[in-house]
């Protein structure tokens, strides 16, 4: 079977080194795309250069963005890492072959790694699919980014023999992010025009649930096609 592998995103990076780092444990085991939202301005320095070593092909090839959404809007399936607690109702694991099998059978997958201060938000959480956590001891839960990288990356080579059973079918009729971007975003602007978001200091958390609602379970495409039909037919029928 010829490996799929998955494209790494890294959220606002604040080190230029360690950008260099996870590049170059990218090239140590064969992953190639590497993606970067929000960096800080300057990052591709000598700093992040020297410390790719080899992996300067993959380093000066990054494809940066400033918005997640955005960065996200070509991917079917999406794991964020984090190890702290997040109060969203989002499915989680620490079990890779689950996830290995995942990537091979969505069309495009992402996984996400956070700010090395404060780790991915409730809002960068918001479109991930799934939240997988590295098993640390207790004592010292908190990985490097580079390291958390490496830990994903070198999972990823060993499992690259996973094989695909007669069982296993590609999720080619997934819907991607933009897509399920564009619907959330028409029916969020819309129960924002009800004032659905009330009281005011709940309506972030009101949103991460819209989310979490709509991420447990990918979506084809439709399914989604009868959710546009739904809403606009609710919405037409308000105005009347």
């Amino acid at each position: 079977m010829t490996s799929k592998n998955p494209s790494i995103i890294l959220v606002r990076p604040q080190l230029p080194e360690n950008i260099g780092m996870v590049a170059r444990v990218m090239h140590n085991f064969g992953l190639k795309d590497l993606i970067v939202v929000s960096p800080r301005n300057n990052w591709l320095n000598n700093k992040s250069i020297n410390a790719a070593k080899k992996a300067t092909k993959i380093i000066k090839n990054i494809k940066v963005y400033n918005d997640l959404e955005i960065a996200l809007s070509n991917f079917s399936y999406v794991v964020a890492t984090t190890n702290r607690k997040r109060y969203l109702e989002k499915n989680s694991t620490n079990d890779f072959k689950f996830i290995k099998r995942k990537i091979i059978v969505n069309k495009k997958t992402a996984i996400l790694f956070g700010p090395e201060n404060s780790g991915l938000s409730n809002e960068d959480l918001r479109l991930s699919d799934i939240i997988f956590t590295i098993e640390t001891s207790s004592k010292s839960n908190s990985l490097n980014l580079s390291h958390a990288v490496t830990v994903l990356s070198h999972k990823l080579f060993e499992l690259n023999n996973f094989k695909i059973t007669n069982s296993t079918s590609i999720e080619k009729d997934n819907i991607s992010k933009y897509q399920l971007s564009k619907f959330l975003n028409y029916m969020i602007e819309k129960l924002e025009n009800k004032k659905f978001f009330t009281p005011n200091e709940k309506k972030e958390s009101m949103k991460n649930n819209i989310y979490s609602i709509f991420t447990k379970i990918p979506l084809k495409k439709k399914e989604l096609q009868t959710l546009w039909g739904i809403t606009k037919k609710l919405n037409n029928s308000a105005k009347n």
